[in-house]
């Protein structure tokens, strides 16, 4: 990797960084097939920030919604969900409840045409997995390749109406508080760099699944070989899997803190389809990252994938770190527009 690659990296990230409502914009793609998302402990890390950024009257509001999901007494095993300590434990475990779904036998792959829909249990609006929600699916090409078009319905399309769901006190609050899981988990996905974009190539013209496709060599991985998706997914977690998630998320804030004034301007979030606009600049941001850092990958050494320089991982780790950080900030802005005072 160049420093010219570098310092444009990171003037990128920085620029992010400077307001947790900034929106950049650039091609994004998705991966095309099942990928695997930040890992738990990036999106804990990611949920404690933000819950422990809410008013107390919002998180007052959140507390009792999540209360009443419908996965109740899996997302509150062993702990008392009538305890502050332990309903925050309950808004962590939502984060990562999405990614649990996909291999619960009581949901069902609507992407899969030959999946039959399981029976509707009480409290879910449905059992699809929705696994097409933690990514959008689209591609770029540096080599001429056909792209692959962004197709609605997507994430950012679908966006607009789980938070408007999430505010509507009309509804059941077990309907609320499924919404309130995908939001948690969606807007921490979006933040990963090859959720926002898949590579088309003259060798894997359908993309490549959000690096899910592309292997390379990490040091220090106890594998030959790793692919790329997964090396993003665990810049933040590897490392401090050993380590208290409020640790964790508490170094995370400290690296890109948000000053009071900017905290009032995130809470200033719109509605509808300029708030759909809104989610897909951030996935947009994403895709620049991936498409200008994340593929800017060493040749191959022979046969083997190629080895990540000390260069890249460093580059690598700062971005994830930053993007949990801004995902954070905008997850709590998003809450507080539905139900803060």
């Amino acid at each position: 990797m160049t420093r010219t690659l570098l310092m444009l990296c990171t003037a990128a990230v920085t620029a992010f960084a400077v307001s947790a409502t900034s929106l950049g914009a650039t091609p994004r793609a998705g991966s095309l097939t099942a990928i695997r998302r930040w890992d738990a402990v990036g999106h804990r890390a990611m949920a404690a920030i933000a819950y422990d950024r809410l008013r107390p009257a919002t998180r007052a509001r959140v507390d009792d919604i999540m209360r009443a999901h419908p996965d109740i007494g899996a997302l509150g095993a062993n702990v008392n969900i009538n305890t502050p300590a332990g309903i925050r434990e309950v808004f962590l475990r939502a984060s990562v409840w999405p990614d649990q779904i996909r291999g619960d036998a009581r949901f069902y792959q609507e992407t899969d045409s030959s999946a039959q829909p399981t029976p509707l249990l009480p409290g879910y609006p449905t059992m699809a997995r929705r696994a097409g929600w933690h990514y959008l699916s689209r591609s770029f090409s540096t080599d001429g390749t056909p792209t692959i078009p962004l197709i609605e319905p997507h994430v950012a399309s679908v966006f607009p109406s789980l938070a408007e769901s999430l505010g509507d006190r009309a509804l059941s609050p077990s309907l609320r508080a499924y919404s309130l899981s995908w939001i948690i988990h969606v807007v921490g996905d979006l933040h990963q760099p090859l959720h926002g974009t898949s590579r088309s190539a003259t060798e894997q013209p359908d993309g490549d699944a959000g690096g899910n496709r592309v292997w390379v060599q990490l040091r220090g991985f106890d594998r030959d070989s790793i692919n790329l998706h997964a090396v993003w997914d665990g810049w933040v977690g590897r490392p401090s899997r050993e380590l208290p998630i409020d640790d964790v998320a508490a170094a995370i804030a400290r690296e890109l803190p948000m000053t009071a004034g900017q905290a009032d301007d995130a809470l200033n979030l719109p509605r509808g389809a300029p708030l759909a606009a809104t989610v897909r600049a951030w996935a947009d941001e994403s895709a620049t990252l991936a498409r200008y850092m994340a593929y800017e990958l060493p040749p191959r050494a022979g046969n083997m994938p190629p080895v990540l320089p000390e260069a890249y991982v460093a580059l690598g780790t700062r971005i994830a770190r930053q993007r949990l950080a801004l995902s954070a900030y905008r997850l709590a802005a998003v809450i507080e527009a539905q139900l803060g005072s």
